[in-house]
């Protein structure tokens, strides 16, 4: 689902509702150097966000599909997907705010 340029959603979802569900997810380093995202959200405010991961994952595994082949199987685990629909989320979040997180 692409985002219309000048719309205020972002994954079929209002942007303000995305950024009051952020706004309950933090990060925690892990010993490794990677780290662990933790979202307690409340259950009004997770629906939205969960939606917009939610469509933004089917994006990403639409574009995978087109990528799987013999050789190479499928470009990235569902484990991946996820994690790269948070980053798409909060990057589309980012430029739709004007600011930089």
């Amino acid at each position: 689902m692409a985002d219309d340029e000048g719309s205020d959603l972002i994954a079929g979802e209002l942007r303000a509702d995305l950024l009051r569900a952020l706004s309950y997810v933090t990060t925690e380093d892990t010993p490794d150097g990677g780290y662990i995202v933790n979202g307690d959200l409340p259950p009004e405010v997770a629906p939205p966000f969960v939606r917009a991961i939610m469509r933004i994952e089917a994006e990403l595994l639409l574009q995978d599909a087109e990528l799987v082949n013999i050789e190479h199987g499928e470009p990235r685990t569902p484990e991946e997907r996820r994690t790269d629909a948070l980053i798409a989320l909060l990057l589309r979040v980012d430029d739709r705010a004007g600011f930089g997180l």
